[in-house]
């Protein structure tokens, strides 16, 4: 069943189930999903400000929105993956299944990142009355970054394909850093505009 079939309550009583999706990768997304809405609704909210400021958040309003469908979009995918994955009689994956469970926590860091990145513009211009629920947002979506870092690099953990561990783990490490300096930068702008 999708999240968007569910109720919050009905969402947080299957990941707190004995079935194993959804999970940490589909809970991570959909963190991440809510920081980017509250980034968005400050941009929704930056309607007094100057004509060009306000035209260039609503056009990081559309990124944010496409940002949050996506991470959305993920948690489903992940609880999927995690599914199929563990539908087998004693939970052994390939490597190929191994990458997978990789590339799915990934690509929700990545979608991550680029909410951070968003972000920094949102708190250093958006409605000061709003730029609080921001942060907020900034918070939950660096949370869900990292927790989504972790699980990419338990997963690389089981792999035998040296060459692949070796290249995903460079760009974890390149998500990471990016997704820290992109928080700090968010942050300051959220201390110095409250």
């Amino acid at each position: 069943m999708s999240h968007r079939d569910q109720t919050i309550a009905e969402l947080l009583s299957g990941i707190a189930s004995a079935r194993v999706a959804p999970a940490g990768g589909s809970g991570a997304a959909i963190v991440g999903a809510i920081g980017a809405a509250l980034c968005e609704m400050t941009c929704i909210h930056t309607g007094n400000e100057s004509r060009s400021e306000a035209a260039d958040l609503a056009a990081v309003g559309d990124d944010l929105r496409r940002q949050r469908t996506h991470l959305l979009n993920l948690a489903d995918t992940d609880a999927s993956l995690v599914d199929e994955l563990f539908a087998g009689p004693d939970g052994a994956m390939d490597d190929s299944e191994i990458k997978r469970s990789v590339g799915v926590p990934l690509t929700i860091a990545e979608a991550c990142l680029n909410v951070l990145d968003l972000a920094i513009e949102v708190t250093a211009s958006g409605d000061k009355n709003a730029v609080l629920d921001a942060g907020t947002g900034v918070h939950l979506v660096h949370a869900a970054l990292q927790a989504s870092v972790l699980t990419a690099r338990s997963n690389l953990d089981q792999l035998s394909d040296r060459s692949f561990v070796s290249t995903v783990q460079r760009r974890v490490t390149e998500i990471a850093a990016s997704g820290d300096e992109s928080y700090r930068q968010a942050l300051a702008n959220v201390e110095n505009r409250s």
